[in-house]
């Protein structure tokens, strides 16, 4: 019997595989078809992006290499749709961090604030 471990660790890698076949596929290309897997992007969403360019028509996952760790990633279409059409961020942004490192960041800026509550509190007792 295979772990839970070892099934999720083989499904990243095969994600990852498909990813790097997927890389050379233009979305902004209105003669390319979007392949199976792939997200259709909603123009009216992206109307945020003030761009002479072209729009994506859809999202295709893309590796992303972490600038901390130089991990490997994929950053999947259903989060690149979210990330765009929904928190409305810039069309050239991409993932630089891996979920780990994020993770991680995340934590250290919670704790950061976390001691300079505690540090507000000790010097402002009445408050």
């Amino acid at each position: 019997m295979t772990s839970k471990k070892t099934k999720v660790g083989r499904r990243e890698q095969s994600r990852l595989i498909r990813a790097k076949a997927l890389a050379d596929i233009d979305p902004t290309d209105p003669s390319v078809n979007p392949p199976p897997g792939s997200v259709l992007a909603n123009q009216s969403a992206l109307a945020h992006n003030n761009t002479y360019g072209l729009l994506p028509r859809f999202y295709i996952d893309k590796v992303v290499v972490c600038r901390q760790c130089a991990k490997e990633e994929v950053w999947p279409a259903e989060r690149q749709k979210w990330w765009y059409e929904v928190a409305k961020q810039s069309i050239f942004a991409d993932a630089v961090l891996c979920r780990a490192c994020r993770g991680e960041k995340k934590q250290k800026k919670v704790q950061q604030r976390r001691i300079h509550l505690d540090g507000l509190k000790k010097k402002h007792p009445q408050n």
